[in-house]
């Protein structure tokens, strides 16, 4: 029998329904698998009432469904809906990344700049485990999170990052898992830092969201690979690339344009 983690700030369905989610994640759970109250309900120590509690949460969360014949059955995260999150991730991220910009709060910029600098170092020092290069990564961008000032953003990103879509990414390591791989994510990671640096929400937010969908690819790949499943490409959101001619971003030559325009007004002798 095995009771769920204590938590002071989960009541025993959530704690129950956290559990069973992270299983469904790891796919200890898989599709199609049935859960029974009473067994649960041994299993956990707990009432049927609170595994029927228990179950609803995982239902509202579409992890699980509930057939009139047979009982809660496990849907599973198919990889569209980690498609997803990795598309309303990275927008959020790109407006609270737009937000720390615009406030230009020396202390704040200062600490990007140095959780940017942690990444560069890991990169160059060779080969990290995956998971601390994550953890590395996601200091970088919470710390654009939580500097936003937007409750509502850091909220939104606060419930996904705690869905079971992304404990099925970690469960096994799928990305940062080459010392190549590394570097690559953290010349994009360079990209970003060097928009922040110039005041550049634009050039930012785009380089945020090409990052999130380089990481979603490579997330994918391992998944497809390991559940022998495929994805529906409609669900892949593409972002704009920089121009293959002039390596500058469409948003970038246009501010060019306008800057020549504007020094050109301004240097013709006045009348």
């Amino acid at each position: 029998m095995t009771k769920p983690p204590a938590s002071a700030a989960r009541s025993v369905p959530e704690s129950i329904a956290a559990t069973l989610a992270s299983e469904i994640a790891a796919e200890h759970l898989k599709p199609g698998e049935r859960l029974t109250e009473m067994k649960l309900a041994t299993r956990f120590e707990a009432s049927r009432g609170s595994v029927r509690d228990a179950l609803r949460l995982l239902e509202q969360r579409n992890l699980i469904e509930m057939n009139p014949n047979r009982g809660a059955v496990v849907i599973g995260i198919p990889l569209e809906i980690i498609a997803d999150n990795f598309a309303v991730t990275s927008t959020l991220i790109g407006l609270a990344c737009r937000y720390v910009i615009q406030q230009a709060r020396p202390d704040i910029i200062h600490e990007v700049e140095a959780r940017h600098d942690e990444i560069v170092r890991l990169a160059k020092s060779g080969f990290t485990p995956p998971i601390e290069f994550a953890s590395a990564l996601g200091r970088f961008f919470s710390i654009m999170i939580t500097s936003s000032g937007n409750r509502t953003a850091r909220g939104m990103i606060s419930t996904i990052l705690t869905e079971a879509s992304w404990e099925a990414m970690w469960e096994i390591p799928c990305d940062h898992l080459t010392l190549d791989r590394q570097r690559e994510v953290a010349r994009m990671v360079q990209a970003v830092w060097n928009r922040i640096e110039i005041r550049d929400s634009d050039g930012a937010e785009r380089e945020i969201r090409l990052f999130h969908e380089s990481h979603r690819d490579a997330v994918l790949k391992q998944l497809s690979i390991r559940r022998k499943q495929s994805i529906d490409p409609a669900r892949l959101v593409t972002f704009a690339q920089a121009d293959t001619q002039t390596g500058q971003t469409p948003d970038l030559e246009s501010r060019l344009d306008r800057l020549e325009q504007l020094v050109s007004r301004l240097s013709q002798p006045t009348a």
